[in-house]
């Protein structure tokens, strides 16, 4: 094997691991893990699911993620990379399934939205930073009235729930 397909497949593991660590610092609510991931400032595109679409602050990001302190957990699978490198640049292509779950008042509500990830990449010495990450979405398993539901409900618990633990899809059962 030569160096370069060497390096090209070291690139490309990089590049997953780091679209994996987005999704798992997503479910951990691992703020600090999701800064250490992204560029400063990065680009978000939510615009087809009904969200913002711009270049904002890291930091600003991470703040909308709060949001999802109101779920009692979340799931965010990725699957299916194919990666396009260019030098220090580099583009990941995903399918995504989003489960967010939340029982509430003797009910359960979830928002299940499933789609494509386009994350943009920048090389960062050893590691690929996220600079830009566009949600396509395909649809939404409960649709979109209990989508909405879902997440006005998380909306109004998620500003009284901290992140001291890990949601409960990620609790490790004691023997």
């Amino acid at each position: 094997m030569a160096s370069g397909d060497l390096q090209r497949l070291l690139d490309e593991a990089a590049i997953e691991k780091a679209i994996c660590a987005w999704c798992s610092a997503i479910d951990g609510r691992d703020w600090d893990r999701m800064r250490s991931l992204i560029a400063d400032p990065v680009f978000i595109d939510y615009s087809s699911n009904g969200s913002l679409k711009g270049l904002i602050p890291a930091e600003a990001w991470v703040s909308r993620l709060k949001i999802l302190l109101g779920f009692d957990a979340t799931l965010h699978m990725v699957s299916n990379f194919v990666i396009a490198l260019d030098g220090d640049r580099a583009t990941c292509t995903s399918y995504v399934n989003a489960f967010h779950f939340l029982q509430d008042r003797g009910r359960e509500l979830g928002a299940y939205a499933c789609g494509v990830y386009v994350h943009e990449l920048e090389r960062a010495g050893d590691f690929w930073k996220i600079a830009g990450a566009t949600f396509k979405l395909a649809g939404r398993y409960s649709g979109n009235e209990a989508f909405q539901q879902a997440f006005e409900r998380a909306r109004e618990l998620a500003p009284g729930r901290t992140a001291d633990g890990p949601p409960a899809a990620v609790t490790t059962a004691k023997p």
